[in-house]
């Protein structure tokens, strides 16, 4: 059965974004802030590494304070202020995902869907807030995600180690369904404003979608593939 898309499925992804940020800084803070007391009573307040470890104290708690503010400002984000509420832009979502003209759902079920596409708009199911009009954007460009494997040469058991670790990778993909067929690539839009968004495309729809983006999207120009690692 699909999920449906609620106001508080907005607020939850937010607030887990937000809290992942903010457990990073804490963490960055305090590692600042014991190097900075440590070097401050053993090498002098005013010594070069006291000072660097007490700017960037200062840094994590502005960062913790801004992460704080965007927090509780959640029903002020951009996307809500540019296209309605949570509850609205949920509402549009749900509607889109029983007339999608394309749709890409994960290999597993941690997400309510990768990619939703209707005549309309665009939206990430990782990230809800990735929600665009495509009225809005100006260009799109495929991105194609190389698939990278090192060999490590010169000393034998990293050579094996490494041989393994690949052979272990393509395993474990095989084992959740990611093969040539489900790989996902990226399509890049940028605004009036050049600003970037990207979204999740599987490789073998690529083409396809380009095509749909022409029909239902005549403005939006596309560019040629990059290849990005």
């Amino acid at each position: 059965m699909m999920q449906e898309i609620s106001e508080k499925t907005f607020y939850k992804q937010l607030s887990g974004s937000y809290a992942g940020a903010m457990v990073a800084t804490v963490t960055g803070g305090a590692i600042a802030g014991f190097c900075a007391i440590f070097c401050g009573t053993q090498l002098g307040w005013t010594h070069l590494f006291t000072i660097i470890g007490l700017i960037v104290l200062a840094f994590c708690i502005g960062l913790l304070i801004f992460f704080i503010f965007k927090t509780a400002h959640m029903r002020q984000h951009p996307v809500f202020q540019r296209y309605g509420s949570a509850s609205m832009l949920a509402a549009r979502i749900n509607d889109g995902l029983q007339h999608p003209r394309y749709f890409a759902k994960g290999f597993d079920d941690t997400l309510p869907f990768v990619t939703l596409m209707t005549k309309d708009f665009i939206v990430g199911g990782g990230e809800l807030v990735s929600f665009m009009e495509l009225k809005d954007f100006r260009s799109a460009q495929p991105a194609v995600i190389q698939e990278v494997r090192r060999i490590v040469v010169g000393n034998p058991a990293m050579t094996i180690g490494s041989v393994a670790a690949n052979y272990a990778t393509d395993k474990l993909m095989e084992s959740k369904g990611v093969n040539g067929q489900t790989k996902f690539d990226r399509l890049i839009f940028k605004d009036a404003a050049g600003k970037e968004y990207m979204y999740a495309i599987r490789h073998m729809d690529m083409e396809a979608v380009l095509n749909l983006l022409q029909e239902i999207a005549p403005h939006i120009q596309i560019i040629p593939e990059a290849k990005r690692f």
